[in-house]
């Protein structure tokens, strides 16, 4: 009987002692996901457990790797790593159950105990500052007055943001306060490194009575005032002229935000003249504010991606926005994208757009457009049963915007830039059609994204087709405040189906030229002529039947092709758009034209000629429009002549001379010069805009690989001009190769090449691995493509 009780005894000591701490919800100062919780955490002697409750969609898998989950002192130090789990398997994907709630428990090394805070890290999930101790501190800031605050006069502005340990106020972040108690007043005192505020802070059961002084106290609430008295001051819709080149500023402040998520995000605004978008670094201080200086043309609408955040912005030259971000409306979990654009939306602007951006938001719901709906119908919709399908959401969308303003009451500026948006969307949404179906084709056939060809023609349209456009407004330059609904719908109209010339274009400009200057035709150049007509572009075959005679047509009429290409685009464009859109002379076509100077000009990487300058003042009749491209044509003289000096510096590159050997062996020839390396191989064009933004993308997987056994070999063409190309190449790390029309004409021929970029795997023995690489596949992606053949 003894051992027995003996035995027992001992198991509870164990049991008693096993156990030295349990922190049951422990706090955080941030996380990277608000659905994932930790509900306890049990430090012992040699193991840290930690129970998780994870919220996911039903039957989403999620997973749990064991080389990626680990903690770590907040301050430093070693990883530890999970060892094993209860709940969920290890490095497997588990299945979230019909509740939504996963429940595991992770096991660690044990946690030294003089730790304070811990982070939680994985691949997907962070949490930070995880608090071991329990010890409850006071805030520096009373709770009380801790909030945001809205004026009470109707307008429900939002003038002041007052946290634990900072202030927002008048466009800035706050964080060196000094407070004093004085009755029932705080008195608190800003500084930052320019300027001091002082302000006086009196609770009322109402809200706040905030102010400089005690004569100019005002009631501030946290909720919305809602008076119907209200009347917005300067309430006007924007008015001509909307152009105006300036920088506009946007600052910022994160809720939610530690530095361990990253520094940085991006702000992107679309320039309507250039074809551009153009990317400005947005810098994240320690203590969550941000800034960003951006040159805009006229006001819009930019793209925030910054850490979670894909957030619009409304801004415009020459003035500030200032928008408080709570992270945690970016980090929740939203079971549908209907569920998502219902989220209550958190967002706060200061300054003076601050509410143009608060009317936006509250009509941001106003969007009934599901593109995963219509992917999933548009495969059994005509074209015409498309645009009835969405000109019906579009008047669901005016109906609602109608109602809205009915009950609200928004600015003038934020009612039409909405009331813009709504056709906007529809017009572009159906130019889209085929495109669309196309990619609901691919996806319901399982079709990769390397092969181009699918068995799916495209839908022909009259121009009747096209009637539910509004050419005057199109052509009215106020609509260049609807931002990118403006800009993409003017994309899709210049790059219709009907609009762009088929590319025989230049052949039947050929003609016609050729007809006027009374230039004889032998009988083997008419067939040739009429043949290179008839292909519509497709001239692999043509190439094939006689090489030699067309290459004698080519350098024979070399010099009016040049000419005709330039003029015979444009012309057959512009006849184009008047046949299916109705649109002659105006500011669409003063747009397009601007689009289209500019990319020839970054193709060919030159500033205008004065010929070019000519053609822009004569075309164009907008000033500002014509004052912006010599600019820009300055601009890129700079740049050029920065990137020539630059390029004096720099390795790395090597421009390979062609060998000479027969047209079928070429390929082979020049591979056999990386014998015992993969290489990848890049078909491309100076003028090719993809083809430079993916040279660009896999700069970072380029450098990260320049010790393994890959070469990386870039080849172009007679249509890259021999001077852009000689100052390119010197930013393109590889092996540079330039082909003749015929050497490429028999490239094209033996990879199927129909567009560029193209992309071709070649493994250590010199065979073709893989003909057609999907240019947009991540470096990720590519990076294990590689290894697969690095390892061989």
């Amino acid at each position: 009987m003894k051992k027995p009780i003996l035995f027992i005894v001992t198991l509870c000591i164990s049991l008693i002692t096993f156990a030295q701490k349990i922190i049951e919800n422990p706090t955080f100062s941030a996380t990277t996901d608000a659905n994932v919780q930790i509900t306890k955490i049990e430090l012992h002697d040699t193991i840290t457990k930690i129970d998780f409750e994870v919220e996911s969609i039903p039957k989403r898998w999620i997973q749990v790797s064991s080389d990626g989950t680990h903690i770590q002192n907040s301050d430093g130090g070693e990883k530890l790593y999970v060892t094993r789990a209860e709940g969920i398997k290890l490095n497997e994907r588990h299945r979230t159950p019909e509740s939504g709630i996963n429940k595991y428990t992770l096991y660690f090394p044990a946690i030294d105990k003089n730790v304070a805070k811990i982070d939680f890290l994985e691949e997907s999930w962070k949490i930070f500052d995880i608090d071991l101790k329990g010890e409850k501190t006071s805030p520096f800031i009373p709770e009380e007055i801790q909030g945001n605050w809205l004026r009470t006069d109707g307008s429900n502005q939002w003038e002041y943001g007052i946290y634990n340990d900072k202030v927002i106020y008048k466009n800035s972040v706050w964080d060196k306060v000094l407070i004093n108690k004085k009755g029932k007043s705080y008195m608190l005192t800003l500084k930052n490194e320019t300027a001091q505020e002082n302000l006086i802070i009196k609770p009322k059961k109402e809200g706040l009575l905030i102010g400089g002084s005690p004569a100019n106290m005002q009631l501030f609430s946290k909720t919305k005032t809602n008076k119907p008295t209200y009347k917005i001051e300067n309430n006007a819709e924007y008015k001509l002229p909307v152009f105006k080149m300036d920088t506009a500023v946007y600052k910022g402040y994160i809720k939610g935000y530690h530095p361990k998520m990253g520094k940085t995000g991006m702000a992107y605004v679309n320039n309507i003249l250039t074809h551009e978008q153009n990317s400005h670094l947005i810098q994240i201080e320690p203590n969550g504010s941000f800034s960003c200086k951006i040159p805009m043309i006229h006001p819009q609408e930019i793209f925030i991606r910054m850490l979670k955040v894909n957030e619009r912005v409304y801004c415009e030259p020459g003035k500030t926005t200032f928008n408080y971000i709570d992270y945690s409306e970016y980090t929740a979990l939203y079971k549908s994208n209907n569920e998502r654009k219902k989220r209550e939306r958190k967002s706060l602007f200061m300054g003076e757009v601050a509410r143009i951006n608060t009317d936006l938001l509250a009509m941001d719901s106003i969007d009934y457009f599901d593109y995963q709906q219509a992917q999933n119908q548009i495969l059994d919709m005509s074209g015409e049963e498309f645009k009835s399908y969405c000109l019906d959401i579009m008047q669901k969308e005016q109906k609602a915007l109608t109602e809205y303003v009915q009950t609200n009451n928004p600015s003038k500026k934020a009612l039409q830039i909405k009331a813009l948006q709504i056709p906007y969307d529809t017009y572009q949404n159906i130019l889209s059609y085929n495109m669309m179906k196309s990619s609901a084709y691919r996806r319901k056939h399982k079709i990769p994204r390397e092969q181009r060809e699918i068995p799916l023609e495209p839908e022909s349209f009259e121009p009747d087709y096209y009637s539910f456009m509004n050419n005057d407004e199109l052509n009215n330059p106020l609509s260049l405040v609807s931002g990118g609904a403006y800009n993409t719908l003017i994309n899709r109209v210049r790059f219709n189906e009907n609009v762009r010339p088929k590319s025989n274009f230049i052949f039947i400009a050929l003609k016609g030229s050729i007809t006027q200057k009374n230039i004889p035709l032998n009988i083997e150049e008419r067939n040739i002529l009429d043949a290179l007509i008839k292909s519509e572009g497709n001239l692999k075959e043509i190439f094939s039947s006689d090489s030699l005679a067309f290459k004698r047509f080519y350098e024979k009429h070399a010099e009016i092709m040049s000419s005709v290409s330039k003029n015979g685009y444009k012309k057959a464009q512009s006849e184009n758009l008047i046949t299916y859109f109705g649109i002659d002379k105006g500011f669409v076509n003063d747009i397009i034209f601007a689009q289209s100077k500019c990319e020839r000009m970054r193709g060919e990487q030159k500033p205008f000629s004065e010929v070019d300058k000519d053609e822009i003042k004569a075309n164009i009749s907008n000033e500002f429009i014509v004052e912006h491209l010599l600019q820009y044509s300055d601009a890129e003289q700079k740049k050029i002549d920065d990137t020539l000096e630059a390029n004096k510096h720099k390795t790395g590159y090597v421009i390979n001379e062609t060998p000479i050997t027969t047209a079928d062996k070429l390929f082979d020839t020049i591979m056999s010069k990386y014998k015992g390396k993969v290489v990848f191989v890049d078909f491309w064009a100076t003028w090719c805009g993809p083809c430079r933004s993916g040279m660009e993308k896999i700069k970072p997987l380029k450098e990260e690989l320049k010790d393994e056994a890959i070469e990386f070999v870039y080849i172009t063409n007679h249509t890259s001009p021999i001077g852009t190309w000689n100052m390119m190449i010197p930013d393109i790390k590889g092996e540079h190769y330039r082909l003749n029309p015929d050497e490429w004409n028999h490239f094209a021929s033996k990879f199927n090449i129909s567009g560029i970029p193209h992309y071709v795997l070649v493994d250590k023995n010199g065979n073709v691995v893989k003909d057609k690489i999907y240019f947009a596949s991540s470096n990720q992606e590519l990076k294990k493509l590689f290894a697969e053949f690095l390892t061989d």
